[in-house]
């Protein structure tokens, strides 16, 4: 049975270590077993880190928003050991959001490097702004992919994220139709295999982030072949995050069925 991953990007929504703690709180009122077959993670704010990993919630993978390759004279920037240090296990890499703030491909790759050097797990984000007729957004994708994981270390652990961008902040009636998740999923995991090998590949989680809302969850995980989700502005309501987690669940109960 295949499990799911469901990561919680908080961004700047969820702020203060009292609304951070209400979260978990009521999370946790459903008990770690109300999701079995469900992997539950948070990318927090820096700020908000070390009291989440101090709850040492066996239901939660507490993790980072971004983290940086630079040391030193960088103000304002956080390395991914400063990450590690206060309790981060994973961390962001490559959201279309820090993209569009300028970050390159080659502070991507740069940036992935240093996670896994502290033996953070990446959560690497690839994704188009625009879908081409001509299918051009195939190439765009493949050479986000290829540019990040060249030598990558293939004992590490990685999760693709996918999130087209001309799909954020629509209805999820407006969001990605599962039919073309599923092209797009096969796509990466062909790439991931070119680049990898077939034995790591297999091992990477397929997740997607684009309007990800309890209305559209089950079809996208049943029909576009994805394990999970990266869920933003909608993890930040816990009851909205609890019902796509139990959606997750449900969907993993009918694929038992069917064997």
């Amino acid at each position: 049975m295949q499990k799911r991953l469901v990561i919680a990007n908080w961004k700047m929504y969820v702020s203060t270590p009292k609304e951070a703690a209400q979260w978990m709180s009521q999370l946790g009122a459903k008990g770690t077993a109300a999701f079995p077959g469900v992997d539950v993670w948070v990318a927090a704010p820096y700020t908000l880190i070390p009291g989440l990993a101090a709850l040492k919630s066996p239901m939660v993978k507490v993790g980072a928003q971004a983290v940086s390759a630079n040391t030193g004279a960088h103000t304002g920037e956080v390395s991914a050991a400063m990450a590690k240090s206060v309790g981060a296990t994973f961390t962001i890499v490559g959201h279309s959001e820090r993209r569009a703030q300028g970050e390159s491909d080659a502070a991507v790759y740069a940036n992935l490097q240093a996670a896994l050097a502290q033996k953070l797990i990446p959560v690497l984000c690839v994704g188009e702004s625009e879908r081409d007729p001509n299918g051009a957004h195939f190439e765009y994708i493949e050479n986000q992919l290829t540019s990040a994981l060249r030598g990558f270390n293939k004992a590490s652990k990685l999760v693709i994220a996918y999130e087209p961008v001309w799909a954020i902040g629509k209805s999820a009636g407006d969001a990605m139709k599962p039919a073309d998740l599923q092209e797009m999923h096969i796509f990466i995991r062909k790439t991931l295999t070119a680049i990898l090998g077939r034995a790591v590949a297999d091992t990477v989680s397929i997740i997607y982030g684009g309007s990800v809302e309890a209305e559209n969850a089950a079809s996208l995980l049943e029909e576009g072949g994805v394990s999970g989700f990266l869920v933003g502005h909608a993890s930040a309501t816990p009851n909205t995050f609890i019902d796509i987690l139990s959606l997750c669940k449900k969907t993993l109960r009918v694929k038992k069925s069917k064997k």
